[in-house]
């Protein structure tokens, strides 16, 4: 008699190996994400460092919000600002490991005696703040 199927058992042993195999992927993929989303958080707050200074030589003065640099940032319009961080986690001040992104949204913390004005996301987490740890 021909067998025309899967016996429970190997069905069983398919779904296991298939978990196992899950368990170990998805960390991975993980950790992944986070490293884009630091990746994109620092993009943006050195794309609007650059924006900041580009208005400064125009204008003679820093901008206060970015809805003052709509001309400089693509994705921020006058009237809504539309350039967001992106949710989940990211790697902040360093450590290895993943925080909740800091904000909702980047602003321009104002020049202080000699600091020029400067993109942050959160309380004063600029670009040099986000790190992705190396692969060992």
């Amino acid at each position: 008699m021909r067998q025309k199927g899967f016996a429970t058992l190997e069905v069983i042993l398919m779904v296991m190996i298939i978990g196992i195999l899950a368990s170990i992927a998805v960390p991975r993929f993980t950790s992944v994400t986070t490293a884009a989303n630091t990746a994109k958080i620092q993009s943006d707050l050195a794309t609007i460092d650059t924006a900041i200074s580009i208005y400064y030589m125009e204008h003679g003065s820093y901008p206060t919000t970015l809805n003052q640099m709509s001309e400089y940032l693509q994705g921020v319009d006058s009237s809504n600002t539309t350039l967001k961080p992106p949710s989940g986690k990211c790697y902040l001040n360093g450590g290895t490991t993943a925080a909740a992104v800091p904000a909702t949204e980047y602003t321009i913390q104002a020049e202080s005696g000699n600091n020029p004005a400067r993109a942050i996301c959160g309380t004063g987490n600029t670009a040099d703040k986000f790190y992705i740890p190396k692969k060992t």
